[in-house]
């Protein structure tokens, strides 16, 4: 124990310096940047703390695979460079052997060159060398290469497996590297990151097309670090310089104002991009020649122009095929000028990219916001929108406001109480032609829509009972006539019985009797028959619900109307079915009226486009049941025939109508909430 504690000199200096040396490389990983450099650096400390010939680093390459990428010392002899030779398929087996285990492992250089055999002279042989691998492991504990330390073979296995250990500790710093570098991009990317959304938030602040168009100019010019950077917009024809960075005015009549809106004109009209370093080659002679001029007078060395277009969204297919027509607008032009340096495009591609989709966005945004209609009237009323409900006791007070007001209206507004029924269009002059008894119609002489004279006849009935008792009088009357003529032949020849003579006389005055009494029979039901022939009772045009084929041969029963006879050039009127729960306030209404007709308001069925008037100057004082058994009131509207002339061909007889009737002014609560007041009071009160 005493002895494996006690330490000679030699060995604490040895393990100070190595305790050093590992601090110095650490500190060397955190501070340099080039890679090349901290690698020779942490060779040659390698080399010389452990006194080994030399250090090797061995990585993986995408394209090459394993490659010696850099390398400190010297070998030993000729035949340590034949074995570690990137040639050697035996050294490099061993080397991705390491790699693909991620463990060190050390080797002799008789591995590869056999033990010296009996007898033969140990002079003659090259001296035998160790090769210590240990993994290069990178953050996600990927193997990345190895490295390799070529030292004297006559140390102990011992020694042999501390240098393993330091070289795995030095083989962390190149992870430890690996992470630096990486934090040292990530703070990079966040820095370059912070200006772009400082770009992107500042191009976004603002819906005014002016305002946005300085903002990218400025911005863009800070992001890029160029000299200069201008805005144009597109107005169909040829583009406007409206903004240039750090120039809050200028004159669009400027000697290079001018020239520069020509070369933004030929970019967005072509839709073509230019980047200008030193020469035009390549480009329209049209184009080359504005862009030269531009340069001659702006003296820029380097001068991008990027048209601006308001993209279409990508779609999916299945979008709508109106909406996957669309196409790009033409918005502007953004241009970017160096003055004394030369930029090609791939240095400031991402940023410009970055620059080119924000201002498409911010440029299209604005000028859909200004194209909006009473823009500054909408404002207006943001305003007060914000005034009016900014927090709950702005939107307390502005309700309780409302309600109040909402409250007066109802109360103390009078508006027109109108009430709205149903109604029917019909001539003043019409008869309807009824059936007189049970019969069957036997000819139609009238047509739909036929004008008719009154006395003009219109239908035959037929009634076969009453044809066949007609028939069977006339055969009763003629019987009778026979017997008559008879017994008047027998009494013609002369009897001698005077009883017989008498009871003859007695037989024909008799028959004579009942051919009276048959006859008057008869008349009576020709009369009824000459009923059967229906007549048009007034000058007018035939109207009927059905064809006239349905007519043939259909069967009727007393007071069945069949046809209607209208004059339909003469006045009409508006028949009205009141319901009775509104009865009372038409009545109400006309009783106020002092008799005077009510002015009603309404529209036919059969051309609702046009508003009509009319004058309602009659109620019945009896409901008829509707057809559902509501009691309904019937009314009659008079209308002025000059409005009838305006419907032309849609004034049809049994038209329907919307009718309102107005009852007088109320207060607007009462108008709109009077069915729930009638409801309330015939149900609760």
């Amino acid at each position: 124990m005493s002895s494996g504690q006690q330490q000679s000199p030699s060995a604490k200096e040895i393990r100070d310096e190595v305790r050093r040396t590992i601090q110095q490389l650490t500190e060397l990983s955190r501070t340099e940047s080039d890679f090349d450099q901290f690698c020779e650096t942490v060779l040659a400390n390698i080399v010389k703390i452990t006194g080994a010939h030399g250090a090797m680093l061995w990585q993986i390459s995408p394209v090459e695979g394993l490659e010696l990428t850099h390398q400190f010392g010297k070998y030993p002899h000729q035949q340590a460079r034949e074995i570690t030779s990137p040639d050697g398929d035996r050294h490099i087996g061993a080397v991705m052997e390491v790699i693909r285990k991620k463990l060190p492992m050390g080797l002799s250089s008789e591995a590869f060159t056999g033990r010296p055999q009996v007898g033969e002279d140990p002079t003659k042989r090259p001296a035998t060398f160790l090769m210590l691998l240990t993994p290069v492991l990178d953050r996600q504990q990927n193997c990345r290469g190895a490295i390799e330390l070529l030292q004297r073979g006559d140390i102990s296995p011992q020694a042999q497996e501390g240098y393993l250990r330091f070289l795995s500790q030095v083989a962390q710093l190149f992870q430890r590297w690996n992470e630096q570098q990486d934090l040292a991009k990530l703070s990079h990317n966040a820095d370059q990151w912070q200006e772009r959304m400082k770009f992107i938030s500042e191009s976004h602040r603002s819906i005014d097309p002016t305002e946005t168009a300085y903002s990218i100019a400025n911005e863009a010019r800070r992001l890029l670090k160029c000299d200069r950077v201008s805005v144009g917009k597109w107005n169909g024809r040829h583009c406007k310089i409206v903004a240039i960075s750090s120039q809050d005015r200028f004159d669009n009549r400027a000697n290079v104002v001018r020239l520069l809106s020509n070369v933004a004109t030929a970019s967005v009209s072509a839709d073509t991009p230019f980047w200008i370093i030193g020469d035009t080659d390549g480009i329209a002679p049209e184009v080359a020649r504005k862009i030269n001029e531009y340069l001659d007078e702006a003296h820029s060395r380097t001068l991008a122009v990027i048209p601006l277009m308001a993209r279409p969204p990508q779609l999916p297919d299945l979008e709508m095929r109106s909406r996957r027509r669309e196409k790009a607008k033409k918005l502007g032009v953004i241009v970017l000028e160096y003055f004394d340096q030369d930029v090609l495009e791939a240095s400031i591609e991402d940023d410009c990219k970055l620059i080119v989709e924000q201002s498409e966005l911010a440029l299209e945004n604005s000028r859909k916001h200004n194209e909006i209609f009473l823009q500054p009237v909408w404002k207006r009323l943001g305003w007060l929108q914000q005034l009016l409900f900014r927090d709950h006791f702005s939107k307390t007070m502005t309700g309780l406001a409302a309600f109040a007001i909402l409250m007066l209206l109802m109360i103390f507004l009078p508006i027109e109480l109108r009430m709205k029924v149903e109604g029917v269009m019909q001539p003043t002059v019409r008869k309807t032609i009824f059936s007189p008894s049970l019969a069957e119609v036997d000819n139609v002489a009238v047509e739909q829509q036929e004008q008719v004279v009154s006395g003009q006849e219109l239908m035959r009935l037929v009634d076969k009972s009453l044809e066949e008792r007609i028939e069977i009088l006339k055969n009763a009357v003629a019987a009778a006539n026979n017997q008559i003529e008879l017994v008047s032949s027998q009494l013609a020849r002369g009897v001698d019985d005077p009883i017989k003579n008498e009871e003859l006389a007695n037989v024909i005055s008799f028959s004579r009797l009942k051919i009276a009494s048959l006859q008057r029979q008869q008349q009576i039901l020709e009369s009824r028959r000459s009923d059967l022939i229906l007549k048009s009772p007034i000058d007018g045009t035939v109207l009927t619900s059905r064809t006239i084929s349905d007519f043939h041969e259909m069967p009727v029963t007393p007071g069945t109307a069949l046809l209607t006879v209208a004059d339909l050039d003469g006045p009409w009127q508006l028949e009205l079915k009141i319901p009775e729960g509104r009865i009372a306030y038409v009545d109400e209404a006309f009783a106020s009226s002092q008799g005077e007709p009510l002015e009603v308001d309404f529209i036919i069925g059969t051309n609702p486009n046009l508003a009509l008037k009319g004058q309602l100057t009659y109620i019945s004082k009896r409901a008829i049941p509707s057809q559902e058994g509501v009691p309904e009131f019937r009314a009659i509207v008079e209308i002025d025939r000059d409005q009838l002339e305006r419907l032309d061909d849609e004034l049809r007889s049994g038209a329907g109508a919307t009718v309102r009737i107005r009852c007088g002014k109320r207060s607007l609560g009462f108008v709109c909430f009077y069915q729930v007041y009638d409801f309330l009071r015939t149900t609760f009160f």
